[in-house]
């Protein structure tokens, strides 16, 4: 069972048999496959450069982990350092053989990038999304077995709710994981584009985003009220002692016969402050 990460890629890659089927033997690299389970979608061609130039001083010092597969291997762990032989051009490579079933498969390349921090946040997105459609685990399972807390894997997930551009801005990085849960916020899909827009165009800082989708500037600032403007000035005053009693923004929002006071709050504590006024005011009215 696998319980944290952190732990080696030795502990990760429990024995489905009494011993592996070899400990170290060269195989031609062109007989080994990709991982079909591999999370990552976007190859640091620069990290296997630099790799290969580590491979070629000190050759590979832990051998990548391979499963039998048809008349070749698949990779179950080292997809790098397999690239990287490639890349030096070598025809063959050390490796680890293990009997590795495709459940186990896709956990150890899901949690070798994750303990490599590899993975951009959509990438671990989707590799939590397949890993918990393939082993068929609920989010608490999943969540134990990969040493997360439920609601970190909850909160990757819903990454999966944006629109496909706006995951590719998260891929890229031109939004980060605040970023993206503050749109999340907004429930209109083209105010969310705006405000991606808007937050690669002037580098609006997470609470910034998380301000304006709270308060719906999405795409750009609130009109001016005109009824502020036909306000009376009895109307205005009585404004004023909203905002002086209850220490906050206030509105009175219609005329002489109905309309609706509009307290507002910036955080639960405020909200809890506002409503011990409002509450010891009508112990008041009722003594």
């Amino acid at each position: 069972m696998i319980r944290k990460l952190g732990r080696g890629l030795d502990s990760l890659i429990e024995k489905t048999t009494d011993t592996p089927v070899s400990e170290s033997l060269e195989i031609p690299c062109d007989s080994i496959r990709p991982n079909p389970f591999q999370p990552r979608e976007i190859v640091d061609e620069e990290g296997i450069r630099e790799l290969a130039s580590s491979i070629e001083l000190h050759c590979v010092l832990q051998p990548p982990v391979v499963r039998p597969a048809g008349e070749g291997y698949e990779l179950v762990a080292g997809e790098r350092r397999w690239r990287a032989c490639q890349f030096l051009g070598r025809e063959t490579m050390p490796v680890t053989i293990r009997e590795v079933d495709d459940d186990r498969m896709l956990e150890i390349a899901l949690i070798e990038n994750l303990q490599r921090e590899d993975l951009n946040a959509i990438e671990k997105a989707r590799a939590y999304r397949r890993y918990l459609d393939e082993v068929e685990l609920t989010h608490e399972e999943a969540a134990r077995r990969l040493g997360k807390e439920r609601s970190t894997l909850t909160n990757q997930l819903r990454l999966l709710e944006l629109s496909d551009d706006l995951q590719a801005m998260v891929s890229r990085g031109t939004l980060s994981m605040g970023h993206a849960r503050a749109l999340l916020s907004v429930p209109d899909e083209a105010r969310r584009r705006d405000l991606a827009r808007r937050i690669a165009a002037e580098g609006l800082s997470v609470r910034e985003t998380e301000r304006l989708a709270r308060d719906g500037r999405a795409a750009k600032a609130r009109k001016p009220r005109k009824e502020k403007l036909e306000h009376t000035p009895h109307m205005q005053d009585l404004e004023r002692r909203l905002r002086e009693r209850f220490a906050t923004k206030a509105r009175i929002d219609g005329g002489n016969k109905k309309g609706k006071i509009v307290l507002e709050y910036f955080s639960m504590d405020e909200l809890s402050r506002i409503l011990d006024l409002l509450l010891l005011d009508e112990g008041a009215a009722q003594e």
